[in-house]
């Protein structure tokens, strides 16, 4: 069963801001994700409870809930610079 999946407002402006190419990779690997993200490496330190996904040198940042069975899309990535 697939995970209803939520974007971040911060996604959005990020995801939009990249071209259309790019886009649809990020797309067709957050349907995969959204099947099973509980198999995704989880995150430390600030971003506790966040896990991670690499496409390419972006890395999107996202949690979810396995009550809910929701997929919640944080923010995108360039290399390792997870701090804002």
């Amino acid at each position: 069963m697939s995970f209803k999946i939520f974007p971040t407002k911060e996604f959005s402006k990020d995801f939009n801001k990249l071209d259309k190419h790019l886009q649809e990779r990020i797309k067709k690997k957050i349907e995969e994700v959204a099947e099973d993200p509980t198999r995704y490496k989880h995150l430390n330190y600030d971003l506790s409870g966040s896990c991670r996904l690499w496409i390419g040198k972006l890395r999107i940042i996202f949690s979810y809930d396995l009550e809910k069975q929701e997929f919640y899309l944080e923010k995108i990535v360039f290399g390792h610079k997870y701090q804002e």
